[in-house]
C-alpha cells in the first residue's frame, strides 16, 4: 500500500480502510489475502468476523469474531504476499528475492527491467526495493498473467512503482526506449537451453 499523497513510498503505518487488501493471519502457515468490503464478513473456524469492525483498526491488529475466536490483520508486505498470493507460476521466496536485490545492487531510485513477471511475487519486492523514486518495468508474454498481476500489484499499492507490459522478451528483446537506462536487468526466460 501506499501513501495516498502521491510520494511512492510504501508505508503501513495508517488504519485500515475499506476497499484495503489485508492479510488475515489465522495461525502458523494459514493466511489468506482478504480485500475489506464495510458489508462483507470471514467465516472460519474461529468464528465470524465482520469486515466493518476491521475499518479503523491499525494494521496489526488482532480482532475478535462472534465466538471469540481471533485473527490478526496484516499490512500487505512483499514478504507476505509471496506468502499468500495465486501461483500462476512457480515464484521466488523471499531468501532468494533478498540474495537477488542485494547481489544486483537495486536501491532507491534504481530503475529494474524484469523479463517474466509470472506470479509477480519477485515484483513486489522489487517495487518496494526502488521506492519511492524508482521504477519496475515487468513483462511477461502471457496475456492473461500480465493482466492478474496488474490488478495484484494495483491491490497491494505499488502499481505507480511497476509497469506491467505484455512482450516476449526472450524472441524479440526488452523495447528500445529503456536501451541503456537500466540499472538492473533480471531475466526469466521460458526456454533458456535455445539461446544462442
Amino acid at each position: 500500500m501506499l501513501c495516498s499523497d502521491g510520494t511512492k513510498k510504501l508505508s503501513f503505518g495508517g488504519s485500515i480502510k475499506d476497499g484495503d487488501l489485508v492479510i488475515v493471519y489465522e495461525k502458523r502457515d494459514v493466511m489468506k489475502a482478504v480485500k475489506v468490503s464495510e458489508t462483507s464478513v470471514l467465516q472460519n473456524r474461529f468464528g465470524v468476523f465482520k469486515h466493518s469492525n476491521w475499518i479503523g483498526k491499525p494494521f496489526g491488529s488482532k480482532v475478535l469474531s462472534n465466538k471469540g475466536g481471533f485473527v490478526y490483520l496484516l499490512a500487505p508486505t512483499p514478504e507476505l504476499w509471496t506468502l499468500v498470493l495465486s501461483h500462476r507460476t512457480q515464484i521466488l521466496y523471499i531468501a532468494d528475492i533478498s540474495f537477488l536485490i542485494t547481489y544486483l545492487e537495486i536501491v532507491p531510485g534504481s530503475l529494474v527491467l524484469e523479463s517474466g513477471t509470472g506470479s509477480g511475487s519477485l515484483t513486489t519486492s522489487l517495487a518496494r526495493a526502488v521506492a519511492p523514486t524508482g521504477h519496475v518495468y515487468t513483462f511477461d508474454f502471457h496475456q492473461q498473467r500480465a493482466a492478474s498481476a496488474r490488478e495484484d500489484f494495483q491491490s497491494t499499492g505499488v502499481d505507480s512503482l511497476v509497469t506491467v507490459g505484455v512482450r516476449d522478451i526472450q524472441g524479440e528483446g526488452f523495447p528500445d526506449e529503456y536501451s541503456g537506462l537500466a540499472d538492473s536487468v533480471f531475466l526469466d526466460l521460458v526456454l533458456l537451453f535455445t539461446l544462442h
